[in-house]
């Protein structure tokens, strides 16, 4: 029988992972530290904060649910008039793992019933989006 090496085997997972982006944008100022006191369906100790990055992390199952300050990445005018429409003042980036979804969407859920706002997606015209409503 053949050894395979641990590096090959975590190599392996890594390959496998499929991680989702989106956008989480929100009609107030809000930040990642205020976001951590809205997830609750983790424990506390699951929830991380680096707030000179203005960055959290949600740890799950698999990998972890990712939000940081995502503001930088509009430059395009059509997105900044998308952006000033919809009266948005705080914007993250948003990763996770796919075999995550289902807990992902839960703690995305909390946030957004405190703090509104809505997820979408990184298309040419943000579609599809989903509110605190329309996520489970």
């Amino acid at each position: 029988m053949k050894k395979i090496k641990k590096s090959t085997i975590v190599k392996a997972k890594q390959a496998s992972k499929h991680i989702l982006e989106f956008y989480y944008m929100i009609p107030a100022v809000v930040t990642a530290k205020e976001l951590t006191r809205t997830v609750r369906c983790v424990e506390e100790e699951a929830v991380d904060i680096w707030p000179e990055l203005n960055l959290m992390e949600v740890v799950l199952e698999h990998d972890s649910l990712i939000l940081q300050d995502g503001r930088e990445c509009f430059i395009d005018p059509l997105d900044l008039e998308f952006i000033e429409e919809n009266h948005i003042q705080s914007i993250f980036a948003v990763s996770y793992e796919e075999a995550d979804e289902a807990m992902a969407r839960k703690a995305l859920k909390d946030m957004m019933t405190e703090k509104g706002g809505f997820l979408c997606s990184d298309t040419e015209d943000f579609t599809p989006m989903w509110t605190a409503e329309t996520i489970a």
